[in-house]
């Protein structure tokens, strides 16, 4: 066994061989694979390995392309052909036209792509599929990709391909510890002797945190016990005359696929059991769990219903085996938050048929530092310390039992809540608040007109419109006030903190005490990394604000540029603190009242900041807005947050003060043409093409990407951002839906919302660069029809920002 390599790779299932043999054709061939075993031998051995090209996200759409491109280029080697039954088809059934909405926009999304979709009604699904009943069914989206695959032969041939390449997979070689050396190199320990590596990738299915307690890390992957039955052959798809297509119902919790000539039916019954919670028996080599048919009888019973032919068959097989689950359904893949030169594929709870991309996603990480695609949907930094096993397990338990049933827009599942809380987050339930979650934290949506308000979810309009327009028209014509917890805070302090951040951010930040500027980070390619604001709070201390859920993201980034001679510390925040918004033309006389001190415009201006007390609590307060209304930041340490609250609250009512919630702060952002991180501000784009270039100074000496960003500006910008206006008032479009010209895709949306205060349908996005001029006639697809819109000036509420200076 090699005794260096350049990254090792743990794990020999579909996660290792896919992320070892891209590491080689990204051309990194001193890379090695240890297995513990024999390679596929924890869950790849078993999976139904269906290999779709649906997807809820334009990321997931392409890297399972990927993954189908790369399947058919393996199956077609003449020198080690493997078995890949492409292009069956695929069929998911709805009962709903709710859910035919989401179908009609992951249709759109998947355009934008290169992958077609198809809407097909009941009468379609029954004709494609013979076996099926329309009984409760409205209609299906239709996949002509789907496909399944021989898990272990795609493996094989995988790792055939790495060695080929230089790569050496080590079989029967379990890794009994790790060690980090002070140059953040690795030294992997097996039974076998000692591998000195730089990068670790960990890859262990669903032993991975067996391996996350050797460099001492918890990851949030949980395993679900699931059960599959291999039927006898059935004779309506022997007289079929071809293969039949593979399901996936959300109605009756159920998949299925041809297997020979009869099918492999596999079930999400609600009674579900985890597995592995206390450890995995470490001979639990090709192994299965014990099969449990009772469980799984609620479900049969509807699938009967479904598929009658069922009915009359017999069972051959039953198959019941852990599979991996994380806090939201969709994988880790990418940096593990925390540690230096260690990556993590794990989580793949459909690992063949996404595990090509994801491999391909990550040895692109890996090599280059960031992926052609935006990966934070799949980013392991996006779970932060609310991550613990207990949550994972209650969330893998509901996305189980809810496999196939997507979420809908602003839907927030209860299992593992509350999560994170503040001491607001009772008075504000109690003050009628509905509630989202943002990074585990519970924030504010909106306040319920009576206690037994519902929203019904879904892709149009609904219940909560004019809730949200009157919300906004208090902060428009008087006051408001939101709480903004789990904002993402850092304290950095040194004598050499404002020359280092002068080169971590694209512009020129202010360095004048008391003042607050916006900017942006990027890559070393030159591509928008982040977004943040800086607080000159005093000599000595600056805090760095960010979106919530950058949490993990943006610690890794600024500590991993840090220098190295200590004229720079960061301290988190992040959890200590929390916001609340006063905003409207009436927040300064509420501020004055509960706040000493001189509060006029001319005291105070916009984009300042001062430490002050409200009431009784210390405060720091930041003349910032995101609404575009007159607007203050008061950041509050949690134990005194209620004391602030209530005096804001006691001020306020001379005022008519009146709570607000998210959903009115998008509608307002998106009137102002303001960004969301991970919508509008992606790797994918540089500055320039995002629409920033006013916050871009190229006459710096040096900042992080400047030099790729120079070399893109003399190629020419390949995207556009603009904002639209669109012609519907029915509902909005929805991230990823595709914008056309004469019925070709040219963009694709990334953020949406009604402009309650200008009346208008608001879409942003990303457009070749031919089609961003303002005036531009464009087609939106609204719910899959295409609709019309116009490019807009990018604000559209008060331009001239008067009201935020006011």
């Amino acid at each position: 066994m090699k005794s260096t390599t350049r990254v090792v790779v743990i794990g020999g299932g579909i996660a290792g061989c896919s992320t070892l043999y891209h590491l080689t054709q990204e051309g990194w061939t001193d890379v090695v694979l240890l297995e513990r075993n024999e390679l596929t031998s924890g869950t790849t051995w078993h999976s139904a390995a269906q290999v779709t090209n649906f997807g809820m996200t334009q990321t997931m759409v392409g890297l399972k392309s990927h993954s189908i491109s790369l399947y058919k280029e393996l199956a077609a080697d003449p020198d080690y052909p493997i078995n890949y039954h492409h292009g069956d088809g695929g069929i998911r059934l709805a009962n709903s036209e709710t859910t035919m909405d989401g179908y009609r926009h992951f249709a759109s999304q998947a355009k934008v792509m290169g992958v077609e979709f198809e809407i097909l009604d009941a009468a379609e699904c029954a004709r494609r599929h013979p076996l099926i009943t329309t009984d409760r069914l409205v209609g299906g989206l239709w996949d002509g990709e789907d496909g399944d695959i021989d898990p272990a032969q795609l493996c094989q041939a995988l790792a055939r391909r790495a060695r080929k390449a230089g790569a050496e997979v080590y079989r029967n070689t379990p890794v009994t510890g790790l060690t980090q050396l002070k140059d953040d190199s690795w030294i992997v320990h097996t039974d076998q002797g000692d591998i000195a590596c730089e990068i670790v990738v960990n890859a262990c299915g669903y032993r991975v945190n067996e391996v996350g307690a050797m460099m001492g890390v918890h990851h949030p992957v949980m395993s679900m016990e699931h059960q599959y039955f291999l039927t006898e052959p059935i004779q309506g798809i022997i007289d079929f005359g071809k293969r039949v297509p593979l399901l996936r119902c959300p109605i009756d919790d159920f998949y299925s696929r041809q297997e020979k000539q009869g099918l492999l039916v596999g079930f999400y019954e609600q009674d579900c059991r985890t597995w592995g919670m206390d450890g995995v028996d470490p001979h639990f080599v090709n192994a299965l769990c014990p099969s449990d048919t009772d469980r799984v009888l609620p479900v049969l019973e509807n699938v009967f219903k479904r598929m009658p032919a069922l009915e009359e068959v017999g069972i051959h097989t039953i198959v019941n085996g852990p599979i991996t689950y994380t806090i939201d359904g969709a994988p880790l893949v990418g940096p593990i938050p925390g540690k230096r030169n260690a990556f993590c594929i794990i989580g793949l709870r459909a690992g063949i048929g996404e595990g090509g991309g994801h491999g391909w996603l990550l040895a692109q990480q890996i090599v280059h530092g960031e992926a052609q695609y935006d990966t934070w949907v799949i980013d392991p930094r996006r779970f932060t310390t609310h991550a613990n096993v207990e949550l994972c397990a209650l969330k893998a338990i509901e996305d189980y039992q809810n496999e196939f049933r997507f979420h809908l827009p602003h839907e927030h599942r209860p299992a593992g809540r509350p999560m994170k809380t503040t001491p607001l987050t009772p008075i504000l339930a109690a003050e009628g608040a509905e509630f989202g979650v943002v990074n585990g934290w519970e924030r504010m949506a909106y306040i319920k007109p009576s206690p037994d308000f519902h929203e019904t979810h879904g892709f149009r309009f609904n219940e909560a419109f004019d809730v949200v327009a009157a919300e906004v028209r208090a902060v428009q014509t008087g006051v408001g006030m939101t709480e903004v917890n789990g904002f993402n805070r850092f304290e950095i302090t040194g004598p050499g903190a404002q020359d280092w951040l002068d080169t971590m951010f694209c512009g020129r930040m202010t360095r004048k005490v008391g003042k607050v500027g916006l900017g942006y980070l990027l890559n070393h390619h030159g591509m928008v990394k982040g977004e943040a604001t800086l607080a000159n709070i005093d000599d000595g201390t600056i805090w760095y604000g960010s979106a919530a859920a950058s949490e993990y993201h943006d610690m890794d980034w600024l500590t991993a540029h840090m220098p190295k001679d200590g004229s720079v510390s960061i301290r988190s925040l992040t959890n200590d603190h929390t916001i609340l918004v006063l905003a409207g033309p009436k927040s300064r006389d509420v501020l004055a009242a509960a706040s000493r001190g001189d509060w006029s415009a001319t005291a105070f201006p916009w984009l300042s900041v001062r430490r002050a007390f409200v009431g009784i609590a210390p405060a720091v307060v930041m003349s910032v807005s995101f609404s575009g209304e007159l607007a203050y930041e008061i950041h509050v340490p949690n134990a005194q947050l209620y004391a602030a609250y209530l005096a804001l609250r006691k001020a306020g009512e001379a005022h008519g003060l009146r709570l607000f919630g998210s959903y009115a702060v998008e509608s307002m952002r998106m009137e102002k043409g303001y960004r969301h991180w991970k919508a509008d501000l992606v790797t994918e784009f540089s500055p320039f093409e995002s629409s920033l270039g006013r916050f871009v100074k190229m006459d710096k000496p040096h900042f992080i990407g400047k030099a790729a960003l120079e070399k893109m500006i003399a190629e020419g910008h390949r995207r556009a951002f603009v904002s639209m206006v669109l012609d519907a008032t029915h509902a909005t479009a929805h991230g990823g839906d595709a914008i056309l010209c004469d019925g070709r895709v040219v963009g694709s949306v990334t953020s949406v919302g009604w402009g309650h205060r200008v009346g208008k349908n608001i879409a942003m996005g990303f457009v070749e660069p031919a089609f961003a001029a303002e005036g531009t006639a464009l087609m939106v697809e609204v719910i899959g029809v295409p609709t019309q819109a116009t490019v807009v000036p990018e604000c559209l509420y008060d331009p001239e920002n008067l009201r935020v200076r006011a």
